[in-house]
């Protein structure tokens, strides 16, 4: 009874044995056959994938496709060369370089992989938003003598006009100026901060403007400045002359012109004193002001601070001709034709100066008996020629005496016996010199 249990249960253990040993047979080939796995995998062939699936670029814009699946090598086919040509050899990327072009044009990219798959890329052509003729760079009148668009100190401007299909203008375009050579910046409309790179919005026409600063000390030399619109990268370049410029003469002026000219009293002195005032306009104060004979005279009010200002000179006696001045403004410019000034000597005789001879009675130093009608004579000379006199006691001295003056001849008559010293003095009206009598 039991025996007959234990087959019924090992029966289908068997049995289950049994097919997995057949079944490893069959996977060995039935022991002799070749092999074959059903477990490893079959290869897959990557899908030849382009982006973008579909694209617009602008006239000498660069663009760039790029392969992101697919089989190398990769080959490239442009339906149009002539328009937008590539390269047929291609690596995973694919530059793109559209010729100009007056419309919109639809060119199609067929790339291809090593397995043979191909993709059609659309792509639009369209026309740059920005021509070569669309840059105008304007430069400052002041600098059309130098043959040259902008002069080192001056500001100019650059404007370009964005245009879109059929050549309507583009509002609000951001629109970004670069300083690709040379020594100038670029200021905007709401800025007055120089800078090298600065982006501004087009204007309801179309027209972005940027101002060009040149800086006084820039040499003579070629600029490039370039424009590019943002959004599409559209690129414009522009050049122009800058010329170093530091003639004022059409900016500046100074008056009085011609030459002013100080003038001594006599034929033996120029002048030492006296003042000329100098009024300076137009250019960019403040003003400074030099001059080649800095010791012969004195400038007063300089610097210049404001357009109409003064400044003045004064001479200090030392005779000149052909003084003249360095009048410059704050941006560099020069007056090249400032007015002179001359110091000379005047034309009348110069004066001798007044004296009385002998300067002492007596003569040589001693004292004299000045009794009643004692008379001391004196000769005058230079001064004026026109002469009066009189005669005073000194500290302790008694007596008196009178003096008479007569042409060129004082006599000084004592009125009574006079003892001390008595002072004689003679005057022209401006000078006064004095003589001694020296009494017992």
């Amino acid at each position: 009874m039991v025996e007959h249990r234990l087959t019924a249960w090992l029966r289908p253990l068997l049995t289950l044995f049994a097919a997995a040993g057949v079944l490893s047979l069959a996977a060995c080939g039935g022991g002799g056959g070749a092999p074959n796995n059903p477990y490893v995998p079959v290869p897959i062939t990557p899908v030849l994938n382009v982006l973008p699936a579909a694209t617009t670029v602008y006239s000498g814009v660069p663009a760039v496709l790029t392969i992101t699946g697919g089989t190398a090598p990769f080959s490239a086919f442009s339906s149009n060369s002539a328009i937008l040509p590539v390269t047929q050899q291609a690596s995973t990327t694919i530059p793109l370089l559209a010729a100009a072009v007056s419309a919109d044009t639809a060119v199609t990219i067929t790339v291809t992989d090593a397995t043979g798959q191909s993709v059609p890329i659309a792509v639009t052509v369209s026309p740059s938003l920005l021509l070569p003729a669309s840059i105008t760079i304007t430069g400052n009148p002041v600098c059309s003598g130098s043959n040259a668009t902008l002069c080192s100190g001056q500001d100019g401007t650059a404007t370009v006009v964005v245009t879109g299909v059929g050549g309507a203008t583009l509002a609000g375009r951001q629109v970004r100026f670069d300083v690709v050579l040379g020594t100038f910046s670029l200021v905007t409309a709401n800025s007055n901060v120089p800078a090298q790179s600065v982006t501004v919005l087009t204007d309801q026409n179309g027209l972005a403007a940027v101002t060009l600063r040149v800086p006084v000390n820039a040499a003579t030399q070629f600029a490039t400045l370039r424009a590019t619109d943002v959004a599409t990268g559209s690129t414009i370049i522009g050049q122009f002359t800058i010329a170093q410029f530091v003639n004022g003469n059409s900016v500046l002026s100074v008056i009085p012109t011609g030459t002013t000219t100080f003038t001594g009293n006599d034929t033996a002195h120029c002048a030492a004193s006296g003042i000329a005032s100098f009024y300076i306009f137009g250019g960019t104060p403040p003003y400074t002001v030099a001059t080649n004979f800095p010791t012969a005279v004195s400038l007063i009010g300089v610097p210049v601070q404001a357009s109409g200002g003064s400044f003045s000179v004064s001479p200090n006696g030392t005779c000149f001709t052909g003084l003249t001045f360095a009048i410059t403004d704050s941006a560099g410019r020069t007056l090249l034709t400032p007015p002179t000034v001359d110091n000379v000597f005047g034309t009348a005789e110069p004066k001798v100066p007044l004296s009385i001879i002998p300067s002492e009675y007596p003569v040589g130093g001693g004292k004299t008996a000045c009794n009643s009608g004692s008379t001391f004579a004196f000769l005058i000379s230079g001064g004026s020629g026109k002469y009066s006199g009189s005669v005073s006691p000194g500290a302790g001295a008694t007596g008196g005496a009178t003096a008479t003056v007569t042409d060129a001849a004082m006599n000084v008559a004592f009125t009574v016996i006079s003892h001390g010293d008595f002072t004689v003095n003679v005057t022209d009206g401006s000078t006064v010199v004095t003589g001694k009598v020296h009494c017992s």
